[in-house]
């Protein structure tokens, strides 16, 4: 369960003792009535509702102890979608019942309710469709993968209601994946789910969606100034040359002299790729493992950057040599299975 920031909330004095319990099995941050509060404890202010749909906002995940309808009612108005809720438990005082409320796949209420269950011995209470059906969620398995699926929302409730309903939905697999595939038909059917990194996939009479793992960091240098238009045909040419969808690159890596370049943070927001930079000092420990540029080595003290970055930001797992196009560089890294980078 990756939930860094877990807050409980409890309103009475028996909740707050086992919410205290709970801690020591999760680390949380317990909130509770002024009346209630202690040492271990923060108190709701400047009000009990305030103060919980403030933390809705600031918290990944929820555990409130208290009746149902008072965490529905409180929490109404800040409520949005699943993808960027967090996740919310309710739960009694002795722990009997822990009920997912909101954001049971992507925020992992469900995995968090069988959690607490266990620590509780109570009973998890899960009403998702396809947990209830025994299949898997289209969403769990993107989220698992770290995987872009276009169309998220409305997607995830066609593909869930018919696995759901019983209806047969392919699944097809590029590269082996340790991933739930209860539900899914190996049958070449509509609608068919294929996971995939590549650009180009191979035509079928199906109506395909396809799941892009993020598997890729992409090194990148450029020019100073270099155009929006120029990095864009560049990357596109690249993706093609390399036969790897935009979607798949998990992070972009350069130089920190390019921390601002416009055309790379462009890159980033259109793709929704994280960019990360790197002293010069950091890529000259792997610069002399590439072909070097006897000019870029004077201009930024690297012998080459595409290629440095690419290797700081996969761990050494680059797979493309330097792709240059109109004073744009690209190389790309590779992930290891389950996004860990290679060691």
């Amino acid at each position: 369960m990756n939930i860094d920031k877990l807050a409980i909330i409890a309103v009475t004095e028996r909740g707050r003792d086992l919410a205290i319990t709970l801690t020591k099995k999760i680390p949380a941050t317990i909130f509770v009535p002024e009346k209630h509060q202690n040492e271990d404890t923060l108190a709701l202010t400047p009000n009990f509702g305030t103060a919980m749909r403030e933390i809705f906002t600031q918290y990944q995940a929820l555990i409130c102890i208290m009746a149902t309808g008072i965490a529905v009612r409180t929490l109404a108005p800040v409520i949005r979608d699943k993808l960027s809720d967090p996740a919310v438990l309710v739960m009694d005082e002795y722990g009997q019942f822990i009920i997912s409320l909101l954001s049971g796949h992507v925020g992992g209420a469900n995995e968090l309710t069988e959690q607490i269950a266990e620590f509780t011995g109570g009973v998890s209470v899960i009403t998702t469709a396809t947990d209830c059906s025994n299949v898997a969620a289209i969403d769990n398995i993107a989220k698992e993968i770290n995987g872009y699926l276009p169309e998220f929302k409305t997607t995830t409730k066609r593909i869930n209601g018919l696995l759901a309903a019983g209806k047969e939905v392919s699944l097809r697999v590029d590269e082996p994946l340790d991933i739930d595939t209860r539900g899914f038909t190996n049958k070449e059917v509509s609608p068919q789910i294929y996971i995939s990194t590549k650009n180009n996939l191979p035509t079928t009479g199906v109506e395909r969606i396809q799941l892009i793992p993020k598997q890729f960091v992409l090194g990148v240098g450029c020019k100073k100034g270099i155009s929006l238009d120029i990095i864009d045909t560049a990357f596109t040419h690249f993706c093609e040359q390399e036969n790897i969808h935009p979607r798949a690159f998990q992070e972009i890596h350069s130089i920190t002299l390019k921390a601002e370049e416009a055309a790379i943070l462009h890159l980033a927001k259109k793709w929704g790729i994280e960019f990360i930079v790197h002293p010069a000092e950091e890529l000259q420990t792997v610069a002399e493992k590439y072909p070097t540029s006897a000019f870029v080595q004077k201009t930024v003290q690297v012998g080459n950057v595409a290629l440095s970055s690419a290797d700081i930001g996969s761990n050494g797992n680059v797979i493309t040599s330097r792709f240059a196009e109109n004073g744009v560089t690209f190389a790309a890294g590779k992930l290891t299975k389950n996004n860990e980078v290679a060691k």
